[in-house]
């Protein structure tokens, strides 16, 4: 009886761990920059063709909120962009995947090894969405690139609105879990 609420209980948990996949997240900076010395921030303002096609729905509502919740945590301080010591912008963009999965039916064992068959190996090709999220910080003086973290995640349709903002501000913790980096200045 209880190596079955055992094993219950590690199926559990298993289960539960399966739904919160993390996203795999990489960052990318100019090791020159003095991070120390950045203390306010501002979004990035798009300009002509970009600001005309700008969509402010509710992924970018909770983009938006995620990442100033996490700066104001850092003690960085929203600002008017003329002020700023650094922009923001970010973006996101979905590719298509193809997912193989092989399933190998056995093998079957005659009196001699010598005598072994395999049996068919079965391909299953699937297909998925993987969302890139990239968030980059901006120099307001030379518009250079100065950070950037860009976290990555297989897409579902299925989520609830609160799903989907859990999902966000995951994403915008586990994308800004390096920043400010620690600078290689010396």
């Amino acid at each position: 009886m209880k190596l079955a609420s055992s094993l219950t209980a590690l199926l559990l948990l298993t289960l539960l761990s399966a739904c919160t996949v993390k996203p795999q997240v990489n960052w990318d900076y100019d090791p020159q920059v003095n991070w120390s010395s950045l203390k306010t921030w501002a979004w990035l303002e798009p300009k002509g063709k970009f600001k005309e096609r700008m969509i402010h729905g509710f992924m970018s509502q909770r983009i938006h909120r995620a990442v100033e919740q996490d700066l104001v945590l850092k003690g960085l301080k929203e600002v008017a962009a003329k002020d700023a010591d650094m922009l923001l912008s970010w973006g996101f963009t979905e590719k298509r995947r193809l997912q193989e999965t092989r399933y190998n039916a056995g093998f079957s064992w005659y009196p001699y090894p010598w005598m072994m068959s395999s049996w068919p190996t079965e391909t299953i090709i699937d297909t998925y969405q993987e969302g890139y999220l990239t968030l980059n910080m901006i120099n307001p003086k030379t518009k250079n690139l100065v950070w950037q973290g860009v976290a990555r995640h297989r897409i579902t349709g299925s989520m609830s609105p609160g799903e989907k903002k859990e999902h966000i501000n995951s994403s915008i913790i586990d994308i800004l879990s390096e920043f400010p980096p620690h600078s290689e200045n010396k």
